[in-house]
């Protein structure tokens, strides 16, 4: 009974289905029903006819209404037809994303002649680019890998730039529709050395942020990339020297002789070293010197501190002043750099740091002109005593090396933000030799600290002498600089993008470039050398950072 009522309930369909297919004008109902019952089939329309233009790239038919011809023998003011093909890809491109013209719908695919292509082309997302097409004299056009051999690929090779980009919703092209994918079949990439728009790096292909392709049959080669260039040194001239202090007056001469001025070494920046006062010459006793600037940090062997004046005892010279710090060798560059655009972008060393200013010397002591047995200076004359001198001031710290440059990476597909990119069977994509990191320049040597001046000259006693000022301290030698990046070998690098590689596939890398030194350092010496460039066959650059090796 069960079995009965589901056959009627098909032959209400039946006739339902033959109700409509007359009132739309059917001509019949040739295949569509069964004489069983479980196989009624509903058809209101008959089944979409295939186009010529169906198939894959190395068996679909190669027509006129299928795509865009183009050859190195073509000519761009022709239409781009098998008999009158285009001289240039990217015109055949165009063409094929917006039609010939006349009201001609786009095919929105490229048929290539096996031979070399010297220029850089822009390909949008949902146009197929085929290749190694049999295009010699009689040739139909057909796809020629099985008979060619490896010397028959449309080969895209520009002098300079990255050869192929692929442009996805964001660009400025004629989009195929949502998700719309370009096929590249048949087809040789080859990327120059160093070619990309930083004069270091090689990168064969770019897909833009959200275009999709499908790499089949084909070979995506990078070039090498270029050593990173030195950093600059600092001059090879030490920095700026302090000034000798000025001398103090003599005994005498004034019953308060004022303390030889301070000096001053002005090394850029606000930075100075500065001398310390002479200390004032008096009567009953001499004034004391002033420290040298700036204050030392730490706990020098000198401080340049002020020599004291004096009272019962004669006065002390001032201190020489402290040492400007050295500045030690700045760190090696790290980091995986970055993805943009214009391809990869690595990092420099770390620039070397200035060294520290010498400090200025303290200012001597002044003298005073009477004792408990005697006034040093004649009846008649001033009874003063001399004038401390003051300090020297300190030399400027020296200047720090320039990091060392990043070598060239070589990447043969970059993926940037929402692109997605398939590597299918038969195809080999490949890195090639990432530039060494440049080496870190050096740094400048200190200037010179200076004397101190002279104290003044006493008259029938020591205690009415000046003391003379301590010498300025030497400047600190600026740092070394850190070495440069070494540019990494990859096989697709990506940045939040899909990646899909067939089993069947040679996705590999090649050598990535060694961290540049750090300046002034010998090759076993490791300190301020940059990391390594990374090898690998897929580097996605959105994934953390790995630790650098111990």
């Amino acid at each position: 009974m069960r079995r009965r009522a589901n056959c009627r309930g098909r032959e209400s369909l039946r006739a339902l289905a033959a109700v409509a297919l007359g009132l739309t004008g059917a001509v019949g109902t040739s295949g569509c029903y069964s004489e069983r019952c479980g196989e009624v089939f509903l058809c209101e329309s008959p089944p979409p006819q295939p186009s010529p233009c169906d198939g894959g790239p190395a068996s679909a038919a190669s027509l006129d209404e299928c795509g865009v011809f183009v050859s190195e023998h073509g000519n761009d003011n022709d239409p781009g037809t098998k008999d009158a093909p285009v001289r240039t890809l990217q015109h055949a491109i165009g063409l094929a994303a917006s039609g010939r013209g006349n009201g001609e719908a786009a095919t929105r695919r490229v048929y290539a002649c096996g031979g070399l292509f010297e220029e850089k082309i822009t390909l949008p997302s949902g146009v197929d680019l085929w290749g190694s097409r049999r295009c010699d004299s009689g040739g139909d056009w057909s796809y020629d890998g099985s008979f060619g051999g490896p010397n028959e690929f449309t080969v895209i090779a520009p002098p300079g730039g990255i050869p192929v980009r692929v442009l996805g919703g964001e660009d400025d092209a004629v989009i195929a529709g949502d998700n719309a994918t370009s096929m590249i079949f048949g087809v040789r990439v080859k990327a120059a050395d160093a070619s990309a728009s930083d004069g270091k790096s090689s990168i064969a292909m770019i897909l833009s942020a959200g275009a999709r392709a499908i790499v089949r049959a084909s070979e995506i080669l990078a070039g090498n990339g270029k050593d990173g260039q030195p950093g600059k040194d600092a001059p090879s001239f030490r920095a700026r020297s302090g000034v000798v202090g000025n001398d103090g007056a003599d005994a005498c001469t004034a019953d308060a002789a004022p303390g030889a001025l301070p000096v001053v070494t002005a090394c850029g920046n606000g930075i100075e070293s500065t001398g310390g006062y002479g200390g004032d010459g008096g009567l009953e006793a001499g004034g004391d010197g002033a420290s040298g600037l700036p204050e030392p940090s730490g706990t020098p062997d000198n401080r340049g501190l002020a020599g004291r004046g004096a009272s019962s005892m004669p006065c002390n010279a001032g201190e020489d002043g402290a040492e400007g710090a050295d500045a030690e060798r700045a760190a090696g560059a790290v980091g995986a750099g970055l993805l943009g655009a214009d391809g990869w972008v690595g990092v420099r060393g770390d620039d070397g740091k200035k060294g520290g200013v010498g400090q200025g010397g303290g200012g001597g002591g002044g003298g005073k002109g009477r004792d408990s047995a005697m006034n040093a200076c004649p009846a008649g004359r001033p009874q003063g005593g001399a004038a401390g001198g003051s300090g020297g001031s300190g030399g400027c710290g020296g200047e720090g090396g320039q990091g060392g440059d990043y070598g060239g990476a070589s990447i043969a597909i970059v993926a940037l933000q929402g692109s997605a990119i398939t590597v299918e069977a038969g195809s080999k994509v490949l890195g090639a030799k990432g530039g060494d990191g440049g080496v870190g320049g050096t740094g400048q040597w200190g200037g010179f600290g200076l004397a101190g001046g002279l104290g003044g000259n006493a008259r029938l006693t020591d205690t009415s002498r000046g003391c003379r000022g301590g010498f300025g301290g030497r400047g600190g030698r600026g740092g070394d600089a850190g070495g440069g990046l070494g540019g990494h070998s990859l096989g697709i690098g990506s940045l939040d993008a899909s990646v899909a590689i067939s089993e069947h596939a040679t996705v590999l890398p090649g050598d990535a470039g060694k961290g540049g030194r750090g300046g002034n350092a010998s090759a076993e010496d490791t300190v301020g050398q940059g990391r390594a460039g990374t090898t690998a066959f897929w580097y996605r650059f959105d994934a953390p950072d790995p630790e650098p090796p111990r």
